[in-house]
């Protein structure tokens, strides 16, 4: 896979905070692809509108993207073309990715990702499964795969990152 370095988590590495990014029920969704038309086979597989959204979050609140979506590995080379078409490649931190561990327990495995990153302040989960940490239920906002990100789940994003409760990672 590729090793994609954004010069902004170079910028201020004291105030990393990171954004654990599922794709499918968070990026894309059932009413998206109902939408679609299957005739265009050019059609982003990423929803615009929930791609903006976090965007917004991105830019407000200076998160770096870690994907944490099984497309990391079983999709990869369509994930790295979606994140680049939708602009978001440009929001990756330069280790983009969390580890693959079997069981798949993606809880562990962005504990597992955080422990080996002492250097982040901040973090948070958006994601359509519950198949997190106890401890990180705090920073989690739960979607789901039949409407993926909604301005709804914006705000509870946005809630949580400006909350002053202090991170224990």
């Amino acid at each position: 896979m590729h090793n994609t370095v954004n010069t902004k988590a170079k910028e201020s590495i004291q105030d990393l905070k990171i954004l654990f990014l599922d794709i499918d029920g968070v990026l894309n969704s059932e009413i998206y692809y109902k939408n679609l038309s299957h005739s265009d086979n050019g059609m982003s597989r990423f929803d615009p509108n929930s791609v903006e959204l976090i965007k917004k979050l991105v830019q407000e609140f200076s998160l770096q993207i870690v994907i944490s979506s099984t497309w990391r590995y079983g999709a990869a080379d369509r994930l790295m073309h979606e994140l680049k078409d939708s602009k978001l490649i440009g929001y990756l931190y330069n280790e983009w990715f969390t580890p693959v561990i079997h069981p798949a327990h993606r809880g562990t495995e962005i504990k597992l990702w955080l422990d080996l990153h002492p250097e982040v302040f901040d973090y948070i989960i958006i994601d359509d499964d519950e198949n997190i940490l106890e401890e990180q239920m705090r920073r989690f906002v739960k979607t789901d795969l039949h409407e993926g990100m909604t301005e709804e789940h914006f705000n509870r994003v946005r809630a949580i990152l400006s909350s002053k409760e202090s991170v224990e990672k």
